[in-house]
């Protein structure tokens, strides 16, 4: 399963590396809710052992040998494009990674993929992951699913897909959106910030099965009918 995020960034510079790895150190905290240790986070290195010899982050934030690494990257020490990386050392069942690109004048996006982590099985956990990530990077939207539902399933190729469950900046209603199955606010403190509109919630979505793909594509063509479904340009 993978949740994407897309943001942009406000000011005409990137923000430093530390500031960036400390929103990745609040979105592992978050993952925590799915029994991922927020120390056992490996930043990005040329070679798996070189990666596994630091940890990203302890329970005060970004370590300095995940900073220091980053900032000797080729990758992510860029003053126009930069790339963040972590990843929890298994490959398989269990692994799981996330990353951030951002880069001035274009949409920036986090990706969060795992594979067999049973706690995102469950919807609620999933809704209040995607509700954190679209608070911390003050998202333009997030889409949540398997990948093949977005490479292969969605009905159009360059706006966001509905998938499991689609996160966008405003507030939506369920005259608006009858095909979803829940709509659940997602607030900033006492703020209401946007929409999580959710095709699925009494299993995980699966790319296998039909009705699945069927109201998640139903959502996006409603969505698209009434204008409230943006190009990734226009994000």
């Amino acid at each position: 399963m993978n949740i994407d995020v897309t943001y942009r960034v406000a000011a005409p510079q990137l923000p430093t590396i530390e500031s960036e790895y400390d929103r990745l150190w609040q979105f592992a905290n978050i993952l925590t809710r799915a029994g991922l240790p927020v120390d056992k986070w490996y930043p990005a290195a040329d070679t798996e052992k070189a990666s596994l010899l630091n940890a990203a982050f302890d329970a005060n934030g970004p370590t300095s040998a995940a900073i220091a690494m980053a900032k000797n990257s080729a990758l992510s020490n860029g003053t126009s494009v930069r790339s963040l990386g972590v990843w929890n050392g298994l490959e398989g069942d269990g692994g799981a990674a996330f990353s951030d690109s951002q880069g001035i004048d274009s949409v920036c996006s986090v990706t969060f993929q795992m594979k067999g982590i049973v706690g995102f099985q469950q919807t609620t956990l999933v809704a209040d992951v995607v509700s954190e990530a679209a608070r911390i990077w003050s998202a333009s939207s997030v889409q949540v699913g398997p990948f093949k539902y977005f490479s292969q399933q969605q009905v159009f190729e360059k706006r966001p897909g509905a998938g499991w469950m689609l996160y966008l900046p405003r507030v939506f209603t369920a005259q608006q959106v009858p095909e979803a199955r829940d709509l659940i606010p997602v607030m900033d403190g006492k703020k209401r910030i946007g929409t999580l509109i959710v095709s699925v919630v009494d299993e995980p979505f699966s790319a296998s099965n039909p009705e699945h793909v069927k109201i998640a594509n139903a959502i996006e063509e409603r969505l698209v009918d009434q204008d409230l479904l943006p190009l990734f340009t226009e994000l």
